[in-house]
């Protein structure tokens, strides 16, 4: 017998050969794919730190210096004077970030101080149920401005955010008119203002207190 009779393959065998060796190529191929598809994607994943700033091989963040320090949020509730409370303090109540902080203390800034946490309910984009988690957190110890009736002066009225233009018009007439207003009754008789006018106003335009 030859030696070709002992490395004979027949038809059957070589079919057999064929889709092993398909196999085994598309098992390589489909490795060499998958490690390179995983290495890609290990790249380009965003990874975050331990201070929260999310990175990847092309990002690193900004410099030191120009990096936003994290407001530790109090894990408790305190109540904070809301006419002293600063913007690095509001931020630590849950739930306030930078820009509301800041609405909250702009609207303090026009009214010239809160007379009662009510009045959050007046800060742009607080709607009910925020108002309602927040509203705990301030109490009022610290006093709104306050401005004397009977110490207006018709050329020096002050603004106020709670104040129409109308309203200043006629409390400038009764000033030029009667020298002084002692009272918010004397006020009310003006039609330019309503009972609640008056429930807001009175807490920034006060009677003298008599002795």
């Amino acid at each position: 017998m030859g030696i070709e009779s002992h490395f004979y393959i027949g038809r059957a065998e070589r079919i057999v050969i064929a889709i092993l060796l398909c196999l085994v190529s598309t098992a390589l191929a489909l490795y060499a794919w998958g490690s390179h598809g995983v290495s890609t994607e290990e790249s380009k994943q965003t990874h975050v730190s331990h201070d929260s700033l999310h990175r990847s091989k092309d990002y690193v963040g900004p410099p030191e210096r120009l990096r936003h320090k994290s407001s530790n949020k109090f894990t408790r509730l305190v109540q904070l004077d809301l006419n002293k409370a600063d913007s690095l303090t509001l931020i630590k109540v849950p739930g306030i970030g930078p820009a509301f902080a800041h609405r909250i203390l702009a609207l303090r800034q026009k009214l010239g101080g809160y007379y009662t946490p009510l009045q959050l309910q007046e800060v742009y984009g607080m709607d009910e149920d925020k108002f309602l988690a927040l509203k705990g957190w301030f109490v009022i110890k610290t006093p709104p401005r306050r401005y004397l009736l009977d110490s207006l002066k018709p050329e020096e009225l002050p603004e106020h955010l709670y104040l129409s233009w109308a309203q200043r018009k006629a409390m400038a007439k009764l000033l030029y008119r009667h020298g002084h207003i002692s009272s918010w009754a004397q006020l009310m008789r003006d039609s330019s203002f309503t009972r609640d006018d008056s429930v807001r106003l009175s807490h920034y335009f006060i009677e003298r207190k008599s002795r």
